[in-house]
């Protein structure tokens, strides 16, 4: 089988305590590409070391996820310093949060481990934990039960003690009324708006002016460096079988996959159900059982179901029609529910099951067993498949040649090409963010502007673009970063010069202009000079939908006007226009207006953002302690 992945092993504890503890699990693309050579270290925290191959399988994978969310967009030049430093500041931290709790004698319990590897949807079938299949998850991305089971032990115990100070943040009421005060509070003002082009002044972008500024700033205006690349393409839905099968090849591939071409048993349910609301007590539910208990029995005692399901029944879709549900297949319905219908003879009514909506009580009507569909309905259908897994079958082998081909010939793809009877195309050129087609694909533009095909002019790996295709690519032409000419980008820089000078020109007025307004001057008569009329806001909250951001956020950190007075300030909008602003009125939140759901919601929100601040404080009072040597470059 081809190995394509590369350098997607997650984070360690972005991808444990994150995919483990917070969003479903996701292991996808664990890997063994990183060599057996000496051991070469990282950082090392208090004597503990932290090796160079964690850290780059933590850092290739940051990369990846950022590749993909921001495609074309990411720049490595920019982002991966950035992630570098990143990256091993987690590893660090992780270290040191591992160390405390092993010091305070903190410990997992193998209940714990249980629990969470149950929790992990990745290993669930109809949502309930399979140990086969966890075991063939793990297996597939080259990790032991037993391996993957002492990271879980690692993550869980790295985050006992932060999750412990989280949980025992405590906001008082009077903590709380104050940030519905603030949080809460509206303001009224009035501002007026002085355009950017007011302040420019064409003097400022002469002919020096644009060429002293060309040459101070040359780095802002290149073409950006780009490649030119040729590739072999391999995709199983290229791969045509050369004639059309027999009927005969296709009855032996019907019958030897039976289980495909099969109407599925069905079974016509009637239920009643008896409703639980979310959170229910220990009260409530045993209350519906005795209810739904006691339905059964009068069922029992002959009453009719249709009649019991219309009366009490809790379920508005189906009560009206006696229960009725029509027919269902399995996994249609929750697996108890399901496991109990499809457990009864028609005519059976099952004991009261326990769903997610409540107890219901289930009788089985009708039971279609599974039938076998004709070779004549599913013709074209076994056609399809038979040509699909023909093709996959030859995708596969043709992988495999493909990739000992391109390591065999490192410095050349014509061979590999000629072999796999493939083209070899040519790419137009591309940058880092220019690329069409494929070579936008983050995955193509890393490879291609990667060290071994860069620079030591090697074929790439086999970069994996989707299900059945991949594509090896090797460098063709080259062309590095280049000035553009002046003629070219004298317009550019002259706006730029223009605007520059103008905000430089507004922010100087505007204070002249605050200063007076401060001094008691008439705001009528300033705007009059200036040509511009005070506009309303109104009553407004932080958020301030329709106003200018800037503006909101300037009103909102001026100080509380005296009564009868104002506040002024200034806002530089992103235009580059200049607000100036009065404010004239703060009326705060009502606390009062708060019923005890919408207090206890805002509660927790604070004592999370607290409880997040204090493990923050944590890691790095642990910091400020510590042994902390960092070996990689991180720039």
């Amino acid at each position: 089988m081809l190995n394509f992945i590369r350098e997607r092993a997650q984070g360690w504890i972005a991808w444990v305590i994150v995919g483990l503890l917070i969003i479903p699990f996701a292991l996808w693309g664990i890997n063994e590409y990183f060599g057996n050579g000496g051991k070469l270290v990282a950082a090392t925290v208090n004597g503990v070391e932290i090796d160079q191959q964690t850290f780059q399988r933590a850092f290739y994978d940051r990369r990846s996820q950022m590749q993909e969310m921001l495609g074309k967009q990411y720049d490595a030049r920019i982002f991966d310093p950035q992630l570098r430093k990143r990256v091993i500041d987690e590893l660090i931290e992780q270290e040191l949060l591992l160390q405390n709790a092993k010091e305070m004698g903190y410990r997992i319990s193998d209940q714990g481990i249980v629990a969470t590897l149950q929790s992990i949807e990745a290993f669930q079938e109809n949502g309930v934990y399979s140990p086969e299949l966890a075991r063939q998850v793990l297996q597939s991305q080259g990790m032991s039960p037993a391996a993957f089971e002492q990271r879980v032990r690692r993550a869980l115990l790295a985050s006992q003690l932060p999750s412990g100070i989280s949980a025992s943040e405590f906001v008082s009421g009077v903590e709380l009324n104050q940030l519905i005060r603030l949080q809460d509070q509206k303001r009224e003002a009035h501002f007026l708006r002085l355009p950017l082009k007011r302040f420019e002044d064409p003097a400022d972008a002469s002919e020096d002016a644009v060429a002293r500024y060309y040459e101070d700033h040359r780095d802002r205006f290149m073409t950006p460096e780009a490649v030119k690349v040729e590739y072999v393409e391999l995709k199983a839905d290229a791969l045509g079988l050369d004639e059309t099968p027999s009927d005969e090849v296709l009855r032996e591939y019907y019958q030897s996959h039976s289980s495909q071409y099969v109407v599925p048993e069905e079974r016509h349910v009637r239920h009643i159900l008896i409703g639980l609301p979310e959170g229910a007590g220990e009260a409530e539910v045993a209350a519906a059982r005795k209810k739904a208990e006691e339905l059964r029995q009068r069922i029992e005692q002959g009453e009719s179901f249709e009649a019991l399901a219309k009366a009490y029944s809790q379920d508005p879709g189906s009560a009206e029609q006696g229960g009725d549900l029509g027919f269902i297949g399995r996994g249609m319905m929750e697996p108890d529910f399901e496991q109990a219908a499809f457990s009864l003879e028609p005519g059976q009514v099952s004991e009261p099951v326990l769903t997610s909506y409540g107890f219901h009580i289930i009788r089985v009507d009708e039971v279609r067993p599974q039938q076998a569909k004709p070779f004549e309905a599913v013709r074209d259908a076994v056609l399809q498949a038979y040509r699909q897994e023909v093709a996959e079958r030859r995708y596969y082998e043709l992988a495999d040649k493909l990739t000992n081909l391109a390591y065999e010939s490192p410095d050349s793809l014509e061979d590999v090409a000629k072999a796999l009877d493939l083209p070899l195309q040519e790419s137009p050129f591309f940058s880092r963010e220019s690329g069409k087609g494929i070579f936008a694909d983050p995955r193509v533009v890393a490879a291609a502007f990667s060290d071994e095909v860069l620079r030591q002019g090697f074929n790439s790996e086999p970069i994996e673009l989707g299900e059945n295709h991949v594509v090896v690519l090797r460098l063709k032409a080259h062309r590095e970063a280049a000035p553009r000419p002046l003629e070219e980008v004298a317009d550019e820089i002259r706006q730029i010069i223009l605007q520059e000078k103008a905000r430089e020109r507004a922010r100087v007025e505007a204070e002249k202009w605050l200063e007076r307004l401060r001094a008691g001057e008439d705001r009528a008569a300033l705007a009059k000079e200036l040509g511009v009329d005070w506009k309303p806001t109104g009553s407004i909250g932080r958020r301030a939908p329709g106003l200018d951001p800037a503006i909101a956020n300037a009103l909102f950190r001026l100080p509380r006007p005296a009564e009868g007075s104002a506040s002024y300030g200034m806002a530089e909008l992103q235009a580059g226009d200049i607000a100036l602003i009065a404010l004239e009125r703060v009326t705060d939140g009502d606390p009062d207006s708060y019923d005890e759901a919408k207090r206890e919601n805002l509660r927790r929100q604070l004592e999370e953002l607290r409880g997040n601040e204090m493990s923050r404080a944590l890691v790095e009072s642990l910091k400020a302690k510590a042994k902390i040597h960092v070996f990689i470059d991180e720039s």
